[in-house]
């Protein structure tokens, strides 16, 4: 059983967010369906264990190389896994360029 977490910053499960890949941007990424689906509104659906939990700021978190993790779905019903910077409360906080269309 994961524990739940109780630090700030923290996503709850059920929460529509939206989606913005943050690594390789490639089509040989093993990640590349993930990167596919960037910029889309996605559902949490649970935390993914690491060990992130202790570790009270998502700054912290993320200097310290332990983002919390969380399993996603997609409107098409793809699932995938988030770091916790790649889910956003607005389209307006993208900051990376659109996947791209009809590969």
């Amino acid at each position: 059983m994961i524990p739940l977490p109780t630090t700030e910053d923290v996503r709850t499960i059920g929460q529509e967010l939206f989606f913005e890949y943050h690594c390789e941007e490639s089509a040989s990424s093993c990640d590349a369906e993930l990167w596919y689906h960037s910029h889309q509104k996605v559902t949490v659906l649970k935390f993914v264990d690491n060990d992130g939990w202790n570790i009270q700021t998502l700054k912290e978190r993320g200097e310290t190389g332990h983002p919390i993790a969380y399993e996603i779905e997609f409107v098409d019903g793809f699932i995938g896994t988030a770091l916790e910077d790649e889910l956003v409360d607005s389209e307006k906080e993208y900051f990376r360029p659109d996947p791209p269309k009809g590969r």
